[in-house]
């Protein structure tokens, strides 16, 4: 998939984006500190979503600290 540039300057691939929405989608929120990713409630994270959460965990961490610009 192609890349994606948001408002603000961010560029991340889409498929980044869609792992995002697919686990949103699941009821899986993300949090994020010192780098490290946690995925809860862990009861709902399926061994393929692990997976497309490692692989694609510098996007996610990215995606996860985006602050959009105000509008005016």
């Amino acid at each position: 998939m192609a890349p994606i540039e948001l408002k603000g300057g961010l560029i991340v691939d889409a498929e980044a984006i869609a792992v995002a929405l697919m686990l949103e989608l699941a009821g899986v929120t993300l949090t994020a500190k010192d780098g490290v990713l946690t995925a809860s409630p862990r009861s709902a994270v399926t061994p393929h979503m692990m997976v497309l959460i490692r692989q694609w965990k510098r996007h996610l961490l990215a995606i996860h600290a985006y602050e959009p610009p105000a509008t005016s």
